[in-house]
């Protein structure tokens, strides 16, 4: 150090005086300012001086919102693409194509529904008491099983003399149709995890519907009351009486950016799966009746004159 440096210290030296910023004491204000005022004029002047944190819950907490701006700011666009079309139409075959091309998850209703029987048939010790969602799956899933096997063992015919009576129907191997709010609640969920959010994903061939795609990609804006504090949203759905859409937007954290249709005519697809090899088509719903099942819904819910929008105008509009 330069000897004569203690002879400039003098004047090298400031008397610095520190007190934190009104900013930072979040709508509290000075003690000089707020003395003199009362009730409702002290309540503005402390929200003039609230400080508008953008990440007031943290890092764990917003770590969501700050996932989203960081890919924002680099240009990292996930790839976010729905398929859709008739059966046999090739939707999960273009879709393991895309998906592998872009290295992206590809997501099928299978995989929501496979999740719903692993729900309900959790052992006791492996459930969640606190999660509200798996309580209602287990309930609904079992008294359907109850319902289906019920059906099954009354419709059986009475044992003749000598004849033992057939065992019980086993309720978990039953066929049940998947309650739709189950599968919407499951795709949102899937469509939210990392992988979906960061690189994008190919949905493969659901929603099927209209009305399927309204309430798997919009919602409704979240109000604020007049202290800036979220109001829930306590409207419940009337059994019988459609969901009212009017107010709801689209979700911009899992919409899909494009959509591919796939097409073809009845007699065209059905030709087609009569080409595949008996092997691949085994315990599947490409046989003639399902096929011929599958498309008479397909074209109710988006060919029909009379019927709803098709699926692919609910992304044009």
């Amino acid at each position: 150090m330069d000897p004569s440096f203690g002879s400039w210290a003098k004047f090298l030296t400031i008397n610095l005086k520190m007190k934190t910023s009104d900013a930072f004491k979040d709508g509290e204000l000075p003690e000089d300012e707020g003395a003199e005022l009362e009730g409702s004029a002290l309540g503005r002047a402390e929200d003039e001086v609230k400080f508008g944190w953008h990440a007031e819950e943290g890092i764990i907490g917003t770590i969501v919102k700050l996932n989203v701006e960081f890919n924002e700011f680099r240009g990292l666009n996930p790839v976010k693409i729905f398929v859709t079309g008739p059966p046999a139409s090739g939707k999960t075959f273009y879709s393991d194509k895309i998906a592998h091309y872009y290295n992206i998850p590809r997501v099928h209703v299978g995989e929501l529904t496979m999740e719903v029987y692993r729900i309900a048939d959790l052992d006791e010790e492996e459930v969640d008491a606190e999660d509200e969602f798996q309580g209602r799956v287990r309930e609904k899933i079992e008294e359907l099983r109850e319902e289906a096997a019920t059906k099954i063992e009354e419709a059986r015919p009475e044992p003749e003399d000598g004849e033992d009576e057939e065992e019980p129907v086993d309720r978990k191997t039953v066929k049940i149709r998947i309650p739709d709010d189950f599968l919407y609640k499951l795709l949102r969920d899937k469509l939210q995890e990392n992988a979906c959010r960061n690189r994008g994903y190919v949905l493969d061939g659901y929603p099927r519907t209209y009305k399927d795609a309204q309430y798997c990609f919009l919602e409704k804006p979240v109000q604020f009351d007049e202290d800036g504090e979220p109001i829930e949203d306590d409207e419940e759905e009337e059994e019988g009486v459609e969901k009212d859409f009017s107010k709801h937007i689209k979700d911009e954290k899992i919409f899909p950016k494009s959509c591919v249709l796939m097409t073809g005519t009845d007699s065209a697809l059905v030709d087609r799966v009569k080409e595949l090899p008996e092997a691949s088509i085994e315990g599947t719903h490409y046989n003639f009746d399902d096929m011929m099942r599958r498309l008479k819904a397909y074209r109710l819910a988006n060919n029909s004159k009379v019927a709803e929008p098709s699926v692919q105008m609910f992304y044009e509009q």
